[in-house]
């Protein structure tokens, strides 16, 4: 492919001019990506919903950008993605050639475990250039005659068993969601969402929350029949920052929504302030690429206007929505910001999460 510029320019002129700005040879030719194999770190083993996203944006991504790269996936499982984060952060280099995919463990363990030694990363300082959403929605199970939050608010006495992998782990958002609104909720650990849905549907478990590909899939159907009843998603961040009603799911409340309802005012405190990054964790941030930190402004140009003409075309609307669901995905400059907020939790917050699993759950990061 001829990636001659289409104007003209004195090259010695604009080698020298390059050089004298700071840049190396090196970077210059990496710029371009041309010809190039480029790695993406996947910090969990395969087949899982994390690699089964970046082999899917490694297809699209590579055909966007210049030259067509061929994107190499490169999995490093291990402590719930810090392997393979710490292996990211400590050898990635600045030059466009690797890239990785961070999602909500990655940033609720570091968040939550910020200043442990294990933590080699800063993942604070990743610079990120897509990041895709994904909803959640909560429901109940239909054989407990209750319908909606009117129902529900009626029958807080009611024990609701729940099936959940850990009380640390991205179930967490699911858990404290159901906390907050004062919901007498019993999680049964150890489960992962098969399981979970199979209890489910044997009336084993009374309340379960979905990301909406799994939701679609699996509860839906259920829904459709009258065996489950939707209650709230956890909405979605519109443009002004606010959180609004889930694209997928207009017809139903937010949290925040069903927190007034239940509650009759505004969330506030620590507890809230907790949610609302896991909200970012879980929700905006659910599947984040990123490269390196120190990236140049150039390179990332590439990355960014790859991205750009991505999202833009036709084909990948209609068939993304398979592999990463129908929720408008951040690019560039709101990328970024996401991922800072996705990273960033209040001392105050922090505590109260760390005192809330020990007393409710004896668990700890």
């Amino acid at each position: 492919m001829d990636h001659k510029p289409q104007f003209k320019l004195d090259r010695r002129k604009f080698v020298l001019g390059s050089l004298a700005l700071g840049l190396s040879a090196t970077q210059l030719r990496a710029a371009s990506l041309d010809g190039g194999r480029l790695e993406a770190i996947v910090p969990f083993g395969e087949g899982g919903g994390a690699d089964s996203y970046m082999r899917y944006m490694a297809r699209v991504l590579g055909k966007k950008l210049p030259g067509e790269p061929n994107i190499v996936i490169r999995n490093i499982p291990g402590g719930g993605s810090v392997v393979g984060a710490n292996y990211f952060d400590s050898h990635a280099k600045p030059d466009g050639k690797t890239m990785a995919l961070a999602s909500t463990s990655t940033t609720l363990t570091y968040a939550m475990r910020h200043g442990d030694p294990e933590i080699q990363f800063a993942a604070e300082k990743w610079v990120p250039f897509l990041a895709s959403p994904v909803g959640r929605v909560m429901y109940i199970n239909g054989s407990m005659g209750i319908k909606n939050l009117e129902d529900l608010k009626k029958n807080l006495d009611k024990e609701l068993a729940i099936g959940l992998q850990s009380p640390t782990g991205s179930d967490m958002p699911t858990l404290l969601s159901y906390e907050l609104l004062g919901l007498k909720v019993k999680p049964i650990f150890g489960m992962d969402g098969g399981d979970s849905h199979l209890a489910f549907q044997r009336g084993e478990l009374q309340i379960n929350g979905d990301v909406t590909p799994a939701y679609l899939q699996m509860a839906l159907p259920l829904v459709k029949e009258g065996n489950a009843y939707p209650l709230f998603t956890f909405g979605f961040q519109g443009e002004t920052g606010k959180i609004v009603r889930d694209p997928n799911f207009p017809e139903l409340p937010t949290f925040i929504e069903a927190y007034q309802f239940m509650h009759g005012k505004e969330p506030s405190g620590p507890a809230f302030d907790a949610w609302m990054t896991l909200f970012q964790m879980a929700v905006m941030n659910s599947k984040v690429m990123v490269l390196p930190a120190g990236t140049p402004p150039d390179i990332l140009a590439l990355y960014d206007d790859a991205v750009k003409t991505l999202v833009a075309d036709p084909e990948f609307q209609k068939e993304a929505v398979d592999f990463i669901g129908n929720y408008p995905q951040l690019i560039g400059e709101p990328a970024r910001k996401s991922l800072i907020e996705a990273t960033t939790i209040s001392e105050e917050a922090r505590v109260w999460v760390k005192d809330w699993l020990k007393k409710s759950y004896d668990a700890e990061f």
